[in-house]
């Protein structure tokens, strides 16, 4: 820059000069005065440019370099954050992931349990199905039973008028019996008896004529007489031993017809006895018959309350069969909604985990990136401003030896505890929040308070909660941008500059306001 300076003087010296030479002497050298008059101008304007330039260029440095020890200060912490962070998200995955897992068992559970009370429910179902079935087929044998006993006696209904019929007919054929018994018993004596008479006359008649005629003949011829006598004797006796030998023989019937008489009076009794019995049967019969009936009736009755009672139970225990099933399917649909539901919550809650984790990711990955873009221009500029205020301090203590200016104050560039003037505890001022009134703007603040407070931001967003200092944030607001005060040491010391601000429409990213952009703003 000097150099161009003196170059720029020399050609306007020359054309002054040739002005000088046409217009004379005195022209000449009002025209050298002049000269001299806008150099030395020029060069205290070029001379306050590159002095601000340089202090620019020395605050760059001094920035630097205090941006570049508070970068190496937190390299340290910033990845003790990550580890921190990193640990909180896998915290936060395995959280998820047991969670998750606990449902997915609660839900296994709730089907387990689903499964075991239908099976209770079908094993119970089936049970009472099988004990109604036993009661139905011991009451279906017991009607069988029943409807065997009503067709034994329905049967004997049937057979009673037979029966009846029977022993009307056998009473009938008795007493004909006895009565043909009882005639020809009296024919019999009355023929024995007629017989009897006939020969007791046949035979006094007989023993008559014998007599008179033997009478007569003995009277008429003795010997003749007596012949005849004996001949008639013996024919009689032949007569006699004919008749007594008929009478022995109807004797003989007389005990036959007898003895029938007594076996017909014995058969008369049997089959009198017969009938008392029969009677007696048949009373008892139709007693029983009687009983028969009206236990039939009984029993049809109570067959008839039983298979009502039996089908009223029977409806009963389906009705309830059918709304105990009704009510199992619908708690098992229930249920199964329940698990859908479940199951589309976990979806959701899995897809919104899966976005609010890529989310975080994104979020986390842009404030590690910008955490690393503030750490980088903190650091650079701690390391300009470094070089920037050691060049300063040679250069004042150049001029100061040259006697061209006053000896600045001892001044250190290394860290130091013993050190009252050192660089280092300006690049401190850059973290102070001092002189920021009211609400202010993200681009009136240092690298070091950006950094704080992206910091903060990833903290809270994290859920860290942050511990309590002395110094308080002010609150930002972007509507309101008052300038920050550089931090001005006296007038034997540098001064901090700050960083670019950032534009409203751009990422947090910000750009910084590099040596070449304080050139072009000197310039």
């Amino acid at each position: 820059m000097p150099k161009k300076a003196k170059k720029g003087k020399a050609g306007k010296g020359k054309k002054g000069g040739k002005k000088g030479k046409k217009e004379g002497k005195k022209a000449k050298k009002d025209s050298v005065l002049k000269d001299a008059v806008a150099n030395a101008k020029l060069w205290e304007t070029k001379l306050d440019a590159v002095e601000k330039s340089r202090t620019e260029y020395r605050d760059n440095a001094k920035r630097l370099l205090y941006e570049n020890d508070a970068l190496q200060q937190q390299v340290s912490q910033t990845e003790k954050d990550t580890i921190e962070v990193i640990a909180f998200l896998k915290q936060e995955d395995m959280k998820k992931d047991e969670q998750v897992a606990r449902l997915n068992q609660a839900l296994k559970d709730l089907k387990r349990e689903a499964r075991k009370e239908r099976q209770n429910l079908v094993d119970s179902y089936a049970a009472e199905i099988h004990q109604l079935q036993e009661a139905l087929a011991e009451k279906s044998n017991e009607v069988k039973l029943m409807q065997s006993e009503l067709k034994l006696v329905k049967e004997f209904r049937r057979k009673r008028a037979q029966m009846q019929k029977e022993l009307d007919e056998i009473k009938e054929s008795m007493f004909m019996t006895e009565k043909h018994h009882k005639g020809t018993l009296q024919q019999m004596e009355q023929k024995f008896f007629e017989e009897k008479v006939r020969l007791q006359q046949e035979a006094s008649k007989k023993i008559a004529e014998l007599a008179e005629r033997a009478h007569s003949e003995a009277i008429s011829n003795l010997d003749e007489t007596t012949r005849s006598v004996y001949k008639e004797n013996v024919r009689v006796n032949a007569a006699l031993e004919f008749h007594m030998k008929e009478g022995q023989e109807l004797r003989k019937e007389r005990d036959s017809l007898a003895d029938q008489t007594k076996e017909l009076l014995s058969e008369k009794e049997l089959n009198g006895i017969i009938v008392q019995e029969k009677v007696v049967e048949s009373k008892h019969q139709g007693k029983q018959i009687e009983e028969l009936k009206e236990k039939v009736k009984t029993l049809e009755q109570s067959l008839t309350h039983l298979v009502r009672e039996f089908e009223e139970e029977r409806q009963t225990m389906i009705e309830k069969a059918d709304n105990e099933a009704k009510s199992s399917r619908a708690e098992i649909a229930r249920l199964q909604r329940v698990v859908e539901l479940k199951t589309k919550e976990m979806n959701k809650v899995k897809r919104l985990a899966k976005n609010i984790l890529d989310q975080r990711t994104e979020m986390e990955q842009f404030f590690l990136d910008s955490l690393e873009y503030v750490k980088n221009e903190i650091v650079r500029n701690r390391v300009q401003y470094r070089r920037d205020a050691q060049a300063a301090y040679q250069q004042r203590m150049l001029e100061a030896h040259g006697g061209h200016g006053d000896y600045p104050m001892v001044r250190t560039f290394k860290p130091s505890d013993t050190s009252t003037n050192n660089v280092f505890d300006d690049l401190k001022v850059a973290e102070r929040w001092t002189g920021m009134e009211g609400k202010i703007d993200i681009g009136d603040l240092t690298w070091e308070q950006r950094e704080r407070i992206l910091r903060l931001l990833f903290a809270k967003m994290n859920g860290f909660k942050e511990k309590p200092r002395k110094t308080k944030l002010p609150s930002l607001d972007p509507a309101r941008t008052p300038k920050q005060p550089a931090a001005i040491d006296d007038n034997n010391s540098t001064f901090i500059t700050q960083g670019a601000v950032l534009p409203s429409n751009t990422e947090v990213k910000p750009a910084l306001q590099g040596p070449e952009n304080t050139q072009q703003a000197v310039s």
